[in-house]
């Protein structure tokens, strides 16, 4: 399996499995959106810039090339608005929405970027983008189109209707749905274009899709590639199989164990899980036993920003002292302590990264946990990010 981000990232893999064909659920760079699956089989998204051929896999597993237009740096994982501005999307007059970026003040997009993920040659579920009108007076939509400029843009669709002519009145919103349907095994990258023509505005929300061979086994992404689509600049460590040595490679840090950074809660959230097909309970443990923070729904096995069952927390209260953390298979355990997988095929069984955002800032006191719950090292199986923690020396 492959997967990652870069608050605190567990990786674990999975084990070889059939090849089979599905469509992949979508979900957009907010945090604690979850991804719908069609056909038994979900899968995020989330790409890099840079256009390229779609290369084959080696190792074992896929390789992913870019197919896209660059310049799309969007803000990730809890940026601020200013943050847009980097990525030349900030509005004039510094002005920026909560979700996606304003050029010109008008109507506030709900985010300033979506993410895709499906099997070559299907096709996503829909995932909308809602302009809020938070101004006094009405605004008219004008012309809404993806990208033309974006090589990467005939991999997304524009589902109709659109409410492009559409007054919007003040405290009311419209909602435009984009739909990802990649040709090949590739990282795509588009723009959704929206414009208002009273007041005049301009929109821009970024759109970046992830193409896979099929499911499980050697038909999956790599980490990075994973990564790339996510929106997390890290390196971890290679573009292919990582190995399940114990030596650091890329960006890892040894963090067996975590502490709280400060009185706040401590975050944890699957970003990514490419796995054989089976609930996966998560949590975290100390000194005094474990405690399970939720787990990740058994139809989110092949996904990106994958979906946890009822009652899964984002959060939890901060511990006294030292803490790991640990998944569940139907097989075993898996801890961030190499001690505590003794009895595993895999003793390294996690690689952890600090986590950067797409533009490759660091986010503080934040890791990419990411499990591997087999032996072939692409540590995607099960990937989440760990915030407000730092890590503890072994």
């Amino acid at each position: 399996m492959i997967g990652g981000a870069l608050t605190a990232l567990a990786c674990s893999s999975d084990s070889a499995g059939s090849a089979g064909s599905g469509s992949a659920g979508m979900s957009s760079t907010q945090a604690g959106a979850t991804s719908s699956n069609a056909g038994g089989a979900a899968a995020g998204t989330s790409s890099t810039s840079a256009a390229g051929a779609v290369t084959g896999g080696s190792n074992g597993g896929q390789t992913v090339s870019a197919a896209g237009a660059g310049g799309f740096a969007g803000a990730h994982g809890g940026a601020s608005s200013s943050d847009a501005g980097s990525a030349g999307l900030a509005g004039a007059g510094g002005s920026a929405g909560a979700g996606g970026a304003v050029i010109q003040p008008g109507l506030v997009p709900s985010a300033d970027e979506l993410v895709f993920a499906a099997v070559q040659q299907t096709q996503s579920a829909a995932q909308s983008i809602t302009l809020e009108n938070p101004a006094a007076s009405a605004a008219k939509l004008g012309a809404i189109q993806l990208d033309p400029a974006a090589p990467g843009s005939a991999a997304f669709e524009l589902l109709p209707p659109t409410p492009a002519g559409m007054e919007v009145a003040t405290g009311k919103s419209a909602t435009v749905q984009v739909r990802f349907h990649p040709s090949g095994v590739a990282e795509f990258q588009s723009a959704l274009l929206i414009e208002t023509t009273n007041p005049p505005a301009k929109l821009k929300v970024a759109l970046f899709g992830l193409g896979t061979k099929g499911l499980e086994g050697t038909n999956e992404p790599f980490l990075k590639s994973v990564l790339n689509t996510l929106g997390f600049a890290i390196d971890v460590g290679g573009s292919g199989l990582l190995g399940i040595g114990a030596q650091p490679v890329g960006d890892e840090v040894a963090a067996p164990r975590f502490k709280a950074a400060s009185a706040a809660e401590i975050e944890l959230l699957p970003v990514a899980r490419y796995s054989p097909q089976e609930r996966i309970p998560y949590g975290y443990y100390t000194g005094a036993g474990e405690v399970e923070v939720g787990a990740i729904a058994s139809d989110q096995y092949q996904a990106l920003n994958p979906a946890t069952e009822p009652g899964a927390k984002l959060s939890f209260a901060a511990p006294a002292g030292e803490l790991g953390i640990f998944t569940s298979s139907m097989t075993h355990k898996t801890y961030t302590e190499d001690a505590k997988n003794a009895a595993n095929t895999t003793k390294h069984g996690v690689r952890s990264y600090p986590l950067k955002d797409r533009a490759g800032k660091l986010v503080p006191n934040a890791y990419l946990v990411c499990f591997e719950e087999a032996a072939n090292g692409d540590y995607q199986d099960y990937v989440f990010t760990l915030k407000n923690v730092v890590p503890v020396a072994p």
